[in-house]
């Protein structure tokens, strides 16, 4: 999943991967950054935030970064500094974990 990635920023401990944030882009203009995932034992200790700081100091040289987010996670990327914006978004959630049909 992460391969095919622009950029990506991982988090790691003892060889195992506690979290990352992940970028796709067209290297010019602009970069969607589709996930940010910590281990659920991994949250609340910042690491979050160091992923994105990772990852935005890696898009720095681009126009435009964008991610889609709930409601409820809009604080922590505003935080970030990071501003509100209008998206319009799809979603099958029959298809949220990704498995095979």
């Amino acid at each position: 999943m992460l391969s095919g990635s622009y950029r990506i920023a991982l988090a790691v401990e003892d060889e195992q991967v506690v979290g990352f944030a992940q970028a796709i882009s067209d290297g010019v203009l602009t970069a969607f950054i589709p996930l940010l995932e910590v281990r659920p034992e991994w949250r609340g200790q910042g690491l979050a935030s160091r992923l994105m700081d990772a990852l935005f100091g890696q898009l720095a040289h681009l126009y435009a970064v964008d991610l889609c987010c709930d409601d409820e996670l809009v604080p922590f990327y505003e935080r970030l500094g990071m501003q509100r914006g209008n998206a319009m978004i799809r979603r099958n959630y029959a298809r949220q974990s990704g498995a095979s049909l």
